[in-house]
Order: C-alpha cells, then sequence, then structure tokens
C-alpha cells in the first residue's frame, strides 16, 4: 500500500487534525475527572492503541490499530503520523505543544494562532520524509 503524503497546501489542516489528536490524547488519559492530573508528557509508544500515544494515532490516522497498525487510514498514514508524534516527542517540549494546542482550541476559525517554529518544523521534515525520490 503506498504512503499517502499530506500535500503542502493541506498542512494546516493537517496540522489541526494532529492538535486535536492531541486534545483527544490530553482528554482520554486524563479522563473526566477534574480530581485526576494533566499529562505532563507525551508518555509510552504501545503497540495496543492505549494511552497517549494511541489517542494521538487515532486522531491523526483516523483509525484504531488492527494488530498494532494503523491499517487503512482515513486521514494520514500511520508512518506520517508515527513520524509527527516522534518528532514532537524528540524535538518540541510537551508544555510548548499542549500550550498551542490550548491557544488553538480557544481561537476562531480563520484565526488560528501561528503555529510554533518547532512543531512546523516537525511536520515539514514529516512530510518531506514521505514525498518520492
Amino acid at each position: 500500500m503506498p504512503v499517502a503524503t499530506p500535500p503542502a497546501d493541506r498542512s494546516s489542516r493537517t496540522l489541526r487534525a494532529v492538535m486535536l489528536a492531541f486534545v483527544a490524547g490530553a482528554v482520554l488519559v486524563t479522563g473526566c475527572s477534574s480530581s485526576m492530573r494533566q499529562p505532563t508528557d507525551y508518555g509510552e509508544v504501545n503497540a495496543e492503541g492505549t494511552g497517549f500515544y494511541g489517542n494521538f494515532m487515532y486522531g491523526c490516522t483516523g483509525v484504531q490499530p488492527v494488530d498494532g497498525k494503523y491499517k487503512n487510514p482515513e486521514l494520514n498514514s500511520e508512518s506520517y503520523c508515527k513520524c509527527l508524534f516522534e518528532g514532537l516527542k524528540d524535538k518540541v517540549p510537551f508544555d510548548e505543544v499542549r500550550d498551542f494546542e490550548e491557544k488553538q482550541a480557544a481561537a476562531d476559525e480563520g484565526n488560528e494562532p501561528e503555529v510554533p517554529k518547532g512543531i512546523e518544523a516537525v511536520r515539514r521534515d514529516c512530510a518531506k520524509e514521505k514525498q518520492p525520490a
């Protein structure tokens, strides 16, 4: 199956989907109770599709894992989403991503906040990796 590459003109929509994945991860990890702590880091990567990573991948690909693989993605490819997660985890402090997500969630459509350079660099690098040679 060929790897889908998000076109450059869809980068803001793709990034928005990724940030929604981040929100889903944060909400599902903490649950609905206000007594539970908000996540303070990206957490463990696991094949079961649970925890923050699983919620991020579900929000980014649009599908739940089958046998540890995100098959037939509806939004972005599994490899692209893994690249985003790993890139954010390795290069962008969790607090920066969380703060950006909060600003984006509060913004009106068409008036989104500027994407921090570190987050945009990860998205751009992952998009480059998926382009055919």
